[in-house]
């Protein structure tokens, strides 16, 4: 058992991020497939079985948007980027602008260069093919004039590019690929498979966190994307003026600063048992679709701990005090970028039930004790549990139902014992049907390392 969006097959190779070379022969690689996104949602396909498919696209698709490989990843193999100001302008801009250098662009030139500069990001290589003794390896045994990263490594490089504003592109892209559609990863996600989806989930990410950061929060210059769109960093030759007027140097540029790397951003997710563990807390918010419940959640705070977050979110949501405190497992959530840490607690007082309150900080429209019984009924129900872009919409607060809708709603649960719970793909369910199947304290998905260790 594993979670969803875990498990992702790449090498990462993040040692030679830093290499031009090495990252100029996985690009051009014939092996090299290419995941495009647009407006973050990937490149999709339906096969035959009505199973949802990843899409790549290879280096002769997209190299002539791109350019030169030696010319993208400039630079000298053990050299800062920073030392090497000589950028070349990439694929089609050049023509366009007439010109050959980064440094023969105006001011304003260069602004709108790199502000348009689409997101280009290596993700890792799947060596699932390569020979075990070759993995991490180059291609080739390089000889005394090259270096061990000039050389391709073995098995498949894997790269994520941005094609939203590139329309050409993306016409090319769907005539060759008939029936495809660029696909939110959230709800089309839920048939794809899950090694697909992982690396789906990494290409968003780091898409979307190239794509917002646009300007450098420590001086509000345009800053570019260096180690194949895994940090960003203000553009060599900057600052421009002279005397009074020249502006100081970044200080990006120096040390090492978290806002120049992706950020991910933790958050613990839980499931609250009652003392004898035969019942489990859920909630669930005003905006969500009717009866839908989850596992209470929540970022993890400056300054704290797994278990102070757990028992500081449980009492904030629902009044209820949590004693005893244990890690399941994690998975990343590519929405935007987090990493969610599943837990378990316990609740102290035996009457928990009685104790659940949901006006101290208003998140929740309704927190309530579900009983072994009505969680199975739900985990066995023939219907999958698979949501809608409307209703994932609804959850992420982008729209909600009518006031009377939620009460009948409510009413009909009520009288009912029925309820709605998260799909497969999240960690919610893994949590509610581990407790449910009694296996939360004994069992746990392959990314986890000690399921049942208390904290």
């Amino acid at each position: 058992m594993q979670n969803y969006y875990a498990g992702n097959p790449l090498n990462r190779l993040s040692y030679l991020r830093s290499s031009p070379s090495f990252l100029a022969s996985a690009l051009e690689s014939p092996k090299a497939s290419f995941i495009p996104l647009d407006s973050l949602q990937p490149l999709c396909k339906n096969d035959k079985d009505g199973v949802r498919r990843l899409l790549t696209i290879k280096w002769s698709d997209v190299q002539e948007f791109i350019g030169d490989p030696k010319q993208v990843f400039h630079g000298v193999d053990g050299k800062r980027d920073e030392d090497v100001p000589e950028l070349a302008i990439l694929g089609k801009e050049a023509a366009r602008l007439g010109k050959s250098k980064v440094g023969e662009l105006s001011p304003q030139e260069k602004r709108q260069y790199f502000l348009n500069q689409p997101a280009l990001v290596f993700l890792g290589v799947d060596e699932r093919s390569a020979p075990e003794s070759a993995k991490s390896l180059p291609l080739s045994k390089p000889d005394d004039n090259s270096t061990l990263e000039s050389h391709s490594p073995h098995g498949e490089p894997y790269w994520a590019i941005d094609v939203s504003s590139c329309t050409e592109l993306k016409k090319q892209i769907l005539i060759k690929n008939e029936r495809a559609m660029f696909m939110e990863l959230r709800s089309g996600a839920q048939t794809m498979p899950n090694e697909e989806a992982s690396i789906a989930a990494e290409a968003r990410s780091l898409v979307d966190w190239n794509t917002r950061n646009r300007f450098c929060p420590a001086c509000a210059r345009p800053i570019r994307s260096v180690w194949a769109g895994w940090k960003r960093s203000c553009i060599p030759g900057e600052p421009s003026g002279e005397g009074a007027d020249a502006e100081p140097a970044c200080v990006s540029r120096k040390g090492v600063h978290n806002f120049s790397y992706p950020r991910t951003d933790p958050v613990v997710i839980m499931a609250v048992l009652s003392p004898d563990r035969e019942r489990i807390l859920l909630g669930r918010q005003r905006t969500w679709p009717a009866r839908f419940y989850s596992c209470l959640a929540g970022f993890i705070e400056s300054g704290e701990s797994l278990e102070e977050a757990v028992r500081r979110e449980v009492y904030e949501e629902a009044g209820i005090v949590i004693g005893e405190v244990g890690y399941h497992s994690s998975q990343p959530w590519p929405f935007p970028s987090s990493l969610m840490f599943g837990c378990w607690g316990i609740a102290e007082s035996a009457d928990a039930e009685k104790d659940v309150r949901v006006d101290l900080d208003n998140e929740l429209e309704d927190a309530r004790f579900f009983t072994r019984e009505q969680v199975l009924k739900v985990i066995n129900s023939t219907k999958p549990m698979q949501l809608s872009r409307e209703q994932i919409a609804k959850i992420d607060g982008q729209g909600g139902p009518a006031r009377d809708e939620l009460d009948a709603a409510k009413r009909k649960a009520d009288e009912q014992g029925a309820f709605m719970m998260p799909p497969a793909t999240a960690i919610a369910n893994t949590l509610v049907t581990a407790w449910a199947t009694g296996k939360l304290f004994n069992q746990h998905p392959a990314s986890s390392t000690n399921a049942s260790s208390k904290m």
